[in-house]
C-alpha cells in the first residue's frame, strides 16, 4: 500500500469497535509521530496529553465542554429554534443542536484513547541555551507570549496529529479530530487533569466501527453525495 492509498483510508469516527488496543501499540505510534514531526528550534512548545481507557469519566467530561461549545456558538450566531431529535439506531442516542448535542462528537466521549493537545511552556536545549545567554530571545519560553504564537503552535500541532493519524492507520487503528471545544484554558478545562494551557485541537484512536460515511449512507443518503470538499484546482491555484 502506497502512501495515497493509506492515508486516503482515514475516516471520521462515529463511534468505535468494543476491541481496546492494546497501550504498547499507541505509545508505539505515539513515539514515531514524535520522532518525524518537526517543530521550529526543536521547542515542540504542545503537550500531548493522552487519555486511556481508565479515563472514560474525564473523556465524557471533555465531551461536554465539545456540546458547552456547539450550544454557545449557536446561541450566539443563530437565533433558537424549536428542532426535532433525530431517530437514530441503538448505537446512537437521540440528539437536538439546540443542547450542543451532536452525534459527530460521539467519537469523543467513547473513545478508547483521547489525545488532547495543549500549549507548553518550554525551555530550551543547549544549543538554544547558548543562544539565550548570548541575547536571542525565544517565544516558547515566556509566558506572556502564549497567545502570540499559538497560530505557529497550531501548525505544529496540526503537523503531529496528521503523522499520528498515518502512523495508526498502518497499525489498523483509526483517528478522528475535532476542533469543537473551547480553547481557553478558563473556559472549563481547568479541572481536567493534564491540561495547563490553551488547547488547540483533539484527537481520538481506536478501530472504527461505524464512520461517518456508513452513517450517512444509511441515514442522510443525500447529505453523502453533497457532502464533499471543494475540487483541488478551487484550492490550489498556481500564480
Amino acid at each position: 500500500m502506497d502512501a495515497l492509498e493509506l492515508i486516503g483510508s482515514r475516516r471520521h469516527v462515529m463511534n468505535w469497535e468494543k476491541e481496546i488496543p492494546e497501550k504498547s501499540l499507541i505509545e508505539k505510534v505515539l513515539w514515531k509521530t514524535w520522532k518525524v514531526t518537526p517543530s521550529k528550534n526543536n521547542f515542540m512548545p504542545y503537550h500531548v496529553n493522552v487519555y486511556g481507557p481508565d479515563q472514560m469519566p474525564l473523556c465524557k467530561k471533555i465531551w461536554q465542554l465539545s456540546k458547552k461549545n456547539k450550544k454557545m456558538t449557536n446561541e450566539n450566531h443563530i437565533p433558537r429554534t424549536k428542532t426535532t431529535p433525530g431517530v437514530i439506531d441503538n448505537d446512537f442516542e437521540e440528539w437536538d443542536d439546540g443542547d450542543g448535542t451532536n452525534i459527530f462528537f460521539n467519537h469523543v466521549k467513547t473513545a478508547p484513547y483521547l489525545i488532547v493537545y495543549s500549549q507548553r511552556l518550554c525551555e530550551p536545549n543547549e544549543m538554544y541555551r547558548k543562544n539565550v545567554i548570548g541575547g536571542d530571545y525565544y517565544e516558547p519560553m515566556h509566558l506572556s507570549e502564549m497567545p502570540n504564537i499559538i497560530r505557529g503552535v497550531s501548525v505544529e500541532v496540526g503537523m503531529f496529529a496528521a503523522n499520528l493519524g498515518a502512523f495508526a492507520l498502518e497499525e489498523g487503528l483509526d483517528t478522528s479530530t475535532t476542533l469543537c471545544f473551547p480553547g481557553d484554558y478558563e473556559d472549563g478545562w481547568q479541572d481536567i487533569p493534564g491540561v495547563e494551557h490553551p488547547v488547540m485541537l483533539m484527537q481520538t484512536i481506536g478501530k472504527c466501527k461505524t464512520s461517518k460515511r456508513q452513517w450517512q449512507k444509511k441515514y442522510e443518503p443525500q447529505s453523502d453525495k453533497e457532502d464533499r470538499k471543494p475540487e483541488c484546482e478551487t484550492v490550489v491555484r498556481w500564480i
